[in-house]
């Protein structure tokens, strides 16, 4: 009878809690079927096309360029030994760090006729005008290098972690049916980390239907600069939301797509079984040709962006500490914090009743928190304002009051955040109490404790590692989400993200130096994090028995 009773609060609350992730998502799919503004006739018979063109043909460039990347790097570093391989290990993750819409700026900044490359050409060669005529990044092609480049490490982690946990006796039995390396690659190694890689990939996939600076930015129409136009600049919320709708079902097709793709497939994992790979050593022009090849992509991906950024520091110093940018710091903290800690209090009070609960629907609800990091921001955002401003409009009526409390609030800001990254804290205090027995909770249950005492006093201490993790990826997340933020926030809230896309908007490039620093700095927490738990920094290392 208790457990009924617990059982149906339990019920109650995740309810709510659903209720809150799936509302935008109905919102939004609920315009499939509403009828069209004047302007939708106009938006489907000219734009519509454009939109979805665009999309595609960035969508499948970026994941063929990543794949090829960070499925190429990943099997250069765990098989084959050459110069600076174990800088490259680490260096190859670094432009995850770097947000993608930034490095937009950046890059457009370079290639501008007053950017550092073009001078530099000029200056040595004479030779500014024709780079200038042959290199123009503000368009579709740009966006794709963008994309690929900052997206790659996605792929290169999860193929690097495939290809390290490969048995060394699985390339061997290959090796004494005659199969040389391409073949050992295509046959045996490529087969044994699909999973790896259609998960980077799937990521890849995500982001890029997600990203938003960077069209905007390159003057590339796709589904969310179409979204924010239509709404912000024509003033038609329903055509928004037409074109939302769309845009989020193309998500779920890609998501059943990506699962289909899946199957059964499972990671191997021999590594308890048999030895690790060995690695081979390249010499002569082999190892020539592996080293430019990382090197390539470190350079356009980190370094190149980093030493752009400090040369604009020197130029724009007077601007890193003023009240302005203290207050823009002291805005992105705050709303990361508490977005992050609430997110984080939240998925593990439902992976904890997910645990001890065998209740059908209280474990079918909770598989909606996988869906909102699929979801792009800028449709989170639109199908949050509809129902927040209905909610407005009726206190208004009711009380006369004509201040909107909820829509263009902090509130609504942080209810965006909770839809966007729900998943990433729940999937990881998920796994972490996953690894707690549950003869635990039986024990401490039978003195009569209850399920918020055991969570509180017990769980939540062992898993405190689990809980900073989740609390620090979710907070960097926060940190660098722009659309959301963009149309979400209460006026005069600016933040490191909206600072940047509002520089870089009205062309003061060279002052997105230090609000961009700063954002980098913020991401590499993550990222160090992910490098010390897939890459192996040892030297000699990789040959274990």
């Amino acid at each position: 009878m208790i457990k009924n009773v617990i059982d149906y609060k339990n019920t109650i609350v995740l309810f709510f809690i659903v209720l809150l992730v799936i509302i935008p998502i109905i919102t939004v799919l609920s315009y499939i079927v509403q009828p069209p503004s004047q302007l939708w006739g106009h938006l489907s018979e000219n734009l519509l096309s454009e939109y979805l063109y665009n999309t595609l043909i960035i969508l499948v460039s970026v994941a063929f360029c990543t794949v090829i990347i960070g499925v190429s790097c990943a099997w250069l570093v765990t098989n084959f030994t050459f110069p600076a391989k174990n800088i490259f290990k680490w260096l190859l993750v670094m432009p995850i760090a770097i947000p993608t819409y930034v490095s937009a700026y950046i890059y457009a900044g370079l290639f501008e006729p007053s950017g550092m490359i073009f001078d530099s050409v000029e200056n040595y060669f004479g030779l500014g005008k024709e780079l200038y005529e042959i290199i123009e990044l503000r368009n579709i092609y740009g966006v794709i290098f963008i994309l690929s480049i900052c997206l790659y490490p996605y792929v290169y982690l999860l193929a690097y972690s495939s290809f390290k946990e490969q048995s060394y006796c699985a390339l061997e039995v290959g090796k004494s049916l005659g199969l040389n390396s391409r073949e050992l690659f295509s046959k045996i190694s490529i087969p044994l980390a699909r999973p790896g890689i259609i998960a980077g990939l799937s990521l890849v996939m995500m982001e890029t239907l997600a990203e938003f600076g960077t069209m905007d930015y390159y003057g590339v129409s796709t589904f969310t600069t179409g979204i924010y136009r239509t709404w912000f600049s024509l003033g038609d919320e329903n055509s928004a939301l037409h074109l939302s709708s769309i845009l989020l079902t193309f998500v779920f097709i890609l998501i059943i797509i990506e699962k289909a793709s899946r199957g059964k497939s499972q990671y191997v994992n021999t590594s308890q079984k048999s030895r690790k790979l060995k690695t081979k050593e390249l010499n002569g022009i082999k190892s020539v040709y592996a080293f430019f090849w990382c090197s390539i992509f470190s350079v356009i991906g980190f370094i190149v962006p980093v030493i752009q950024l400090f040369v604009w520091i020197l130029e724009t110093y007077d601007y890193i500490f003023n009240a302005y940018s203290i207050q823009i710091i002291t805005n992105t903290i705050s709303i990361a914090a508490i977005a992050a800690a609430i997110i984080v209090l939240i998925s593990i009070y439902s992976s904890y009743i997910n645990r001890s609960t065998s209740n059908i629907y209280i474990k079918s609800s909770l598989r909606i928190f996988s869906l909102g990091y699929s979801i792009p921001g800028v449709v989170i955002a639109v199908g949050i304002i509809i129902p927040l401003a209905m909610v407005d409009n009726i206190q208004s009526i009711l009380f006369g009051s004509p201040i909107y409390y909820l829509s263009g609030s902090l509130f609504a800001l942080v209810l965006a955040y909770l839809v966007r990254f729900s998943t990433i804290s729940y999937n990881a205090t998920e796994t972490g109490l996953g690894k707690i027995k549950k003869n635990i909770d039986l024990t401490v249950q039978s003195f009569g404790f209850s399920n918020l005492t055991i969570l509180k006093k017990i769980h939540m201490p062992i898993m405190r590692t689990t809980l900073i993790t989740s609390f620090i990826l979710v907070f960097v997340d926060i940190v660098k989400e722009l659309p959301a933020t963009l149309i979400l926030r209460p006026f005069n809230f600016d933040t490191l993200a909206i600072n940047i896309y509002e520089l870089a908007s009205s062309e003061q490039l060279s002052y997105i130096a230090s609000p961009s620093l700063m954002l980098i700095i913020i991401s590499l927490i993550p990222v160090i994090m992910l490098i010390r738990k897939t890459i192996d920094f040892g030297g000699n290392n990789e040959i274990r028995n």
